[in-house]
């Protein structure tokens, strides 16, 4: 159910095609009138009474004529606007509507259209621990939820995203950072490099067949010695994914994997693969 339609569009097309055709005829019959009206006005200093007549009649019926073009123009500049406002507000609704994956009907934020470039597939036996968080702002990252940032690095393809994200508006959603790619927001989030680069545009997908689009902010480092390849462990469990969140939410609702964060996903599945389509700066 990758291609389908929520509305027809053709009478926005019919109505368009037609009213620019009236309005065709009728600049067409205004302009002969001017004609007319022109060689009769040459002609009345010969014709006498009638033929200035005529020539204030063809006057009062091209007034006429220019506000009919005038209204025409504003139809059709009604019908082209309108005709746009229900393309964009259908290509919302498809990122929305149900959609039917592997089997499962999914309800998740739409994915990403088109072949990724790469799938990292999850193990299914990988004991995964949930999600984890860094806090994120203007001024960079928040560590521990604190009030003091940490300054992305310049250069970085870090830095990049973060620009990215102050010039979408600096946005969150259900308390994490979003971006806009593509007229979706997309999560902004940190993952080991099996998962992809920074910078990248995400899918990630869920056993129980959600999807959510994501972009990768940060790289979680090797160097760390909790690193795995596919995420940081704790004990004998692996966090997947790691959010950037607004830092307010987060200290009041700890790990987005609680209650408290009212997420548009279920928190609870475990992720099952993450398809990559390539960089988004």
């Amino acid at each position: 159910m990758e291609d389908y339609k929520v509305s027809d569009y053709g009478i926005f097309n019919d109505a368009i095609s037609t009213t620019k055709a009236y309005n065709d005829k009728i600049t067409t019959i205004q302009s002969d009138m001017n004609t007319c009206k022109s060689k009769l006005n040459d002609e009345s200093v010969f014709m006498g009474p009638i033929c200035e007549s005529c020539v204030q009649g063809f006057g009062t019926v091209d007034g006429a004529l220019s506000t009919l073009v005038s209204n025409f123009g504003t139809i059709s500049t009604y019908l082209n606007d309108t005709a746009t406002a229900y393309v964009n507000g259908d290509t919302e609704a498809m990122k929305t509507v149900l959609k039917l994956t592997n089997g499962q009907v999914s309800t998740g934020v739409g994915a990403n259209k088109g072949t990724p470039v790469s799938t990292c597939e999850i193990p299914s036996d990988l004991d995964q621990a949930g999600y984890t968080v860094t806090c994120y702002g203007e001024g960079g990252w928040y560590l521990g939820g604190g009030s003091t940032p940490t300054a992305v690095a310049d250069g970085t393809a870090q830095k990049s995203v973060h620009e990215a994200w102050l010039a979408d508006g600096g946005r969150y959603k259900d308390g994490i950072a979003v971006m806009n790619v593509d007229g979706t927001d997309h999560y902004l989030i940190a993952t080991a490099n099996a998962l992809g680069n920074v910078g990248d545009n995400v899918t990630v997908n869920f056993q129980n067949g959600e999807s959510i689009p994501c972009v990768i902010a940060d790289a979680k480092s090797s160097g760390d010695s909790n690193y795995t390849t596919y995420g940081h462990a704790h004990g004998n469990s692996v966090n997947v994914l790691e959010f950037e969140v607004d830092r307010n939410v987060y200290n009041s609702n700890g790990n987005p994997n609680t209650s408290g964060w009212g997420l548009e996903w279920d928190s609870s599945s475990n992720v099952s693969s993450v398809d990559n389509y390539g960089t988004v700066i």
